[in-house]
C-alpha cells in the first residue's frame, strides 16, 4: 500500500482539513493516509481544543486512516524541531511515500529554492540572524533580513525582486512550517497544496470558502454556531466534550512562574536571556493568558515563543534532560480498517524503522532509553492536561486509553 503523509494539529478539525486530506490523497495517488498529529499541546505554545484521542477519532471519521502522535516535547518546539519530528516519524513508519502540507504559496519549486538556500548558506545565514537579534529583531524577522542580506550576497543573479518575493513567502504561517517539512525530508517527496480560505490567524469571515483553526476556536469559545465551518462530528464532539482555552490554564501558569526560580523558566526549550525575571515581574497582574504573553513579549521575543515558554514551564520541561533526544517510537492514536491493514504489512516485511507503539504498558520496554523519557513525558502532559481541563486522571490516563479503531 502506499500511503500519503500530513503533518496537521486538527485544532480543530474543520472543512478546510477534509479538503487537505482528500487532495492529498489524490495528487499522491495514494490509498492510505498517515496523519502525524500533535498531541493534548499544540506548536503555538497552548492546549489543543480537545484532547489527542477526540481529535483522532474526527481524523479517522474524516478520511485518515493512521494518526500517530507526535511527542509533546517537539510540540511545544520551534517549527524546525517540530517539522523534522514530525517527517521524521513519518518516513520511519515505512510506505509513506509522500508528504503533503497547505501553503499560503503553492508552489512547490518556489519553496525548494528557498530551502535550498537556507540549507546551502546555512552557516552565513546563522551569523546574521545572531547579529540581526543582537539589534533586537525577533527570530523570524532576523531570519528573512538575514536570507535577503546573505542571498543578495551569495546569488548573483538574483534580483531585488526574486529576494522579496522570497521573504515574503518566509513570513507566511504555512509557508514558514513547510520550509521545515522541505529541509527535513530525506525519503518522501514534498507535494504543496495551497491553502484556500482563511490565513492561518484569520478570523471567520463568511465570504470565504474555507475558514481557520483559529476562528472557528474563537467563535466555539463565544458560543455561536460552527455548523457551516466544520464536519457534522466536530460539531457534535465539541458540543459533548469537555473543551479548553488557554484562560483556563492561567492559574496554573501563574502557579508555575510564582513557585518557579527565574533560573528554572530560563532553563525551559524557550527560556534563557532574562525572560524568566521578566515573567515574574509581570505575572502578578496577569488577568488573560493572552494579556500576560503580550507582556512579556517584545520585539526580539515572540509571542508563540513565550507562549510556548509557559506551557514548558508548565509541564517542567528542562532543555537539559530532553536536548539529546529524537523520536524513538511511532505511537498510534487512531486506525482504520485499511490502516491496520498497512500497519500489519508494514510490521511483517519490518519497513518500519522505529517500534510501532499501541500499548505503552506492554510495549514500553521496547523504545529504549530515550524513548521512556519521551513516554514519560507524554503521559504527564497528558495527566495535566486531563486534571486541568476537569477530566478523571485515572479514566483518562495514557495508561488506560488505546488507540481508536474504526
Amino acid at each position: 500500500m502506499k500511503a500519503v503523509g500530513i503533518i496537521a494539529e486538527y485544532n480543530p478539525l474543520h472543512n478546510g482539513h477534509v479538503y487537505h486530506i482528500k487532495e492529498a490523497k489524490k495528487i499522491a495517488g495514494s490509498d492510505v493516509v498517515v496523519v502525524a498529529m500533535s498531541g493534548d499541546y499544540v506548536q503555538r505554545g497552548e492546549p489543543a481544543i480537545l484532547d489527542k484521542w477526540e481529535r483522532a477519532r474526527l481524523a479517522i471519521e474524516n478520511g485518515v486512516d493512521i494518526v500517530m502522535e507526535i511527542p509533546v516535547y517537539y510540540c511545544l518546539g520551534n517549527a524546525k524541531q517540530y517539522g523534522a519530528a514530525g517527517v521524521f516519524l513519518l518516513e520511519s513508519l515505512g510506505n509513506v511515500t509522500h508528504l503533503a502540507f497547505g501553503s499560503e504559496t503553492g508552489n512547490i519549486n518556489k519553496l525548494r529554492r528557498i530551502a535550498n538556500n537556507l540549507r546551502k548558506n546555512a552557516s552565513d545565514i546563522e551569523r546574521e540572524i545572531k547579529l540581526f537579534s543582537k539589534e533586537g529583531l525577533s527570530y523570524p524577522k532576523a531570519r528573512a533580513a538575514a536570507y535577503a542580506k546573505v542571498c543578495a550576497y551569495n546569488n548573483a543573479e538574483y534580483t531585488p525582486e526574486d529576494i522579496s518575493m522570497d521573504v515574503s513567502i518566509l513570513e507566511g504561517s504555512n509557508d514558514i512550517l513547510a520550509l521545515e517539512y522541505i529541509m527535513a525530508c530525506d525519503e518522501i517527496e514534498p507535494i504543496a497544496i495551497t491553502r484556500i480560505g482563511a490565513g492561518y490567524h484569520d478570523s471567520v469571515d463568511e465570504i470565504r470558502l474555507f475558514q481557520s483553526a483559529t476562528g472557528i476556536r474563537k467563535i466555539v469559545k463565544d458560543g455561536k454556531d460552527i455548523e457551516s465551518y466544520v464536519p457534522a462530528n466536530t460539531v457534535s464532539v465539541l458540543n459533548n466534550s469537555i473543551s479548553t482555552y488557554p484562560d483556563k490554564w492561567l492559574d496554573l501558569l501563574k502557579f508555575c512562574v510564582l513557585t518557579a526560580s527565574a533560573d528554572k523558566i530560563d532553563r525551559c526549550p524557550s527560556g534563557g536571556e532574562g525572560i524568566g525575571n521578566r515573567m515574574k515581574a509581570v505575572i502578578a497582574d496577569a488577568t488573560t493568558w493572552d494579556g500576560f504573553v503580550r507582556a512579556v513579549k517584545s520585539k526580539r521575543y515572540t509571542y508563540t515563543r513565550i507562549s510556548r515558554l509557559c506551557m514548558q514551564l508548565i509541564l517542567d520541561i528542562d532543555r537539559k534532560k530532553y536536548e539529546r533526544c529524537i523520536p524513538a517510537y511511532i505511537r498510534i492514536l487512531g486506525l482504520s480498517d485499511k490502516g491496520r491493514d498497512m500497519l500489519s504489512e508494514v510490521k511483517k516485511n519490518k519497513k518500519n524503522k522505529l517500534p510501532v507503539i499501541t500499548n505503552i504498558n506492554k510495549e514500553f520496554e521496547e523504545v529504549g532509553v530515550v524513548g521512556n523519557l519521551l513516554v514519560n513525558l507524554d503521559v504527564h502532559a497528558a495527566d495535566i492536561y486531563n486534571l486541568t481541563t476537569g477530566r478523571d486522571i485515572s479514566a483518562n490516563s495514557d495508561h488506560r486509553v488505546t488507540p481508536i479503531i474504526r
